[in-house]
C-alpha cells in the first residue's frame, strides 16, 4: 500500500491530535509513501448535507467540492481517520464531512434495503483519543461498543477493509513522557501499514 489519504477531524492542528497526525504522516513519508492530508475543519466546504444535495446524490449528481473529495478517495489505498472522541463519536465537522463524502452512489448503493458496498479493496484505519483512561474506557464496554459500531455501520457498510483501531486514553492529563510513548506507538502503527500488500 503506497497511497494514504488522512482525514484529520480535530479543529486544532496544535493539539495532541495534531502531534499524532504529524508523527503518523512523518513515518509514512520516511517509508516512501504518498500521503494527502485533509484537515476537515479547514476545508472550504459546509458540513451540512442539504436536501437538494441529498436528492441529487440519489441520481449520482454531486457538487464539485464533493467530486474533488471523491477523486481523492479513488486515489487512496488507505484512508486514515484521526480524531478525538467527543460525545461518543467524531467531532461534528467530521460527521458532517462523512455525511457528504460517503455519498449514495459513490461509497454505497442499495438493492431494496440491502446495502451494496462500493469501497471494496480500500482499507480504513483509525487513530482516536479520549480523555477517559484506557482501563475505564475498556471496562465499561465503551471501546468495544463504539469500535464495533464504526466498523459495522461505516466501514463494513461501505466495503472498507477495517484495520485495527489505535486508541489513546487519558490524553488530557497524560505527562509529556506518556505522550511521547503514545507517539512512538503511532510510528509503529504507521510502519505496520507500510508492510501491507
Amino acid at each position: 500500500m503506497n497511497r494514504f489519504l488522512i482525514w484529520f477531524m480535530h479543529p486544532d492542528r496544535q493539539s495532541f491530535n495534531g502531534a499524532i497526525l504529524d508523527t503518523y504522516a512523518d513515518e509514512l513519508k520516511k517509508q516512501g509513501k504518498e500521503i494527502d492530508i485533509r484537515t476537515i475543519a479547514d476545508l472550504d466546504m459546509s458540513p451540512h448535507l442539504y436536501r437538494e444535495e441529498y436528492k441529487a446524490s440519489i441520481e449520482g449528481k454531486y457538487p464539485e467540492v464533493i467530486k474533488n473529495e471523491h477523486d481523492k478517495m479513488k486515489w487512496a489505498e488507505v484512508i486514515t481517520f484521526i480524531f478525538p472522541l467527543w460525545w461518543g463519536s467524531f467531532p461534528a465537522v467530521g460527521k458532517g464531512f462523512l455525511d457528504r463524502v460517503l455519498s449514495y452512489g459513490f461509497a454505497y448503493e442499495l438493492d431494496g434495503e440491502t446495502p451494496v458496498p462500493r469501497m471494496n479493496g480500500k482499507k480504513a484505519a483509525v487513530i482516536y483519543t479520549t480523555g477517559t483512561p484506557n482501563k475505564e474506557f475498556i471496562e465499561k464496554g465503551s471501546k468495544q461498543r463504539i469500535e464495533e459500531t464504526w466498523k459495522e455501520e461505516i466501514f463494513d457498510f461501505c466495503g472498507f477493509d477495517c484495520l485495527p483501531f489505535l486508541h489513546f486514553g487519558d490524553v488530557i492529563q497524560a505527562s509529556d513522557t506518556k505522550r511521547q510513548q503514545m507517539l512512538e506507538k503511532v510510528r509503529k502503527y504507521a510502519r505496520k501499514h507500510t508492510d501491507m500488500r
